[in-house]
């Protein structure tokens, strides 16, 4: 299913961040097992906007790495007007900020990941720290295979607002995709309200959107309205990467 885009008023969201959901929280970090690096990218032109997501980006990856079990989850913070070298050296656009990337950005946000986005957002944090991501065997089996094989990468961009209640599922399996394939494939996502040069570029009216862009191309293909089968999006992956 997919959800209206809205309009740009939609309010910021704000995690709540009572004892009770702080204990819900750490419980569920409490499951992982080797460390996971965040990359927080931001600037202080973020100030300067009708509304500044950084602040609430940064005060939640603060929250989790209080909350997660020590030295488990690492988060490296870049501001741009005092390290526009690392921006460089990441390829993150400063303008897109508040940028998160997992590692080396096999895994990206685009935007804060905020709202119902927090729960695909932690749940990634457990699965890349754990290894178990939820795929079929069959489709980690062919991801390993791209891993070894395919000769250029595939970006699976996965447009989203905070209020979408269906955009984290097709957000975690993207980003599954990407840890699966060690990185050939690159999962995007992309906040719709903060990005909405790329939001109009595909005529997104509806979320989750997932566009799916070879690398050797400008502009991607519109795939999916709606959380994709698994099956399906492996299909248009292989395709994308000329395999099919």
């Amino acid at each position: 299913m997919a959800t209206p885009i809205g309009g740009p008023e939609e309010e910021v969201p704000h995690i709540e961040v009572d004892e009770e959901t702080r204990e819900i929280i750490r419980e569920m970090l409490s499951q992982m097992e080797n460390p996971v690096e965040i990359n927080f990218f931001t600037s202080q032109n973020c100030a300067g906007r009708e509304t500044n997501w950084c602040i609430p980006t940064e005060e939640f990856l603060d929250l989790l790495i209080q909350l997660a079990p020590q030295e488990k989850l690492r988060l490296n913070k870049y501001l741009y007007e005092k390290d526009a070298e690392s921006f460089k050296k990441f390829g993150v656009e400063p303008q897109r900020v508040p940028v998160v990337y997992f590692g080396n950005g096999f895994i990206r946000y685009l935007g804060a990941p905020l709202g119902e986005e927090v729960r695909a957002f932690i749940e990634t944090v457990i699965r890349l720290s754990t290894g178990k991501t939820g795929l079929r065997q069959k489709t980690r089996a062919e991801l390993s295979t791209l891993a070894q094989s395919a000769s250029k990468r595939v970006y699976i961009l996965t447009v989203v607002t905070p209020s979408c209640p269906y955009c984290p599922y097709a957000v975690l399996l993207a980003n599954m995709f990407a840890y699966e394939s060690k990185g050939k494939v690159v999962s995007v996502v992309v906040e719709a309200h903060e990005n909405p040069d790329i939001a109009d570029m595909y005529g997104v009216t509806g979320v989750p959107a997932v566009i799916l862009q070879a690398e050797d191309v400008s502009v991607g293909d519109v795939e999916f309205v709606g959380v994709p089968p698994e099956h399906e999006l492996l299909a248009r992956v292989k395709n994308h990467m000329g395999l099919s």
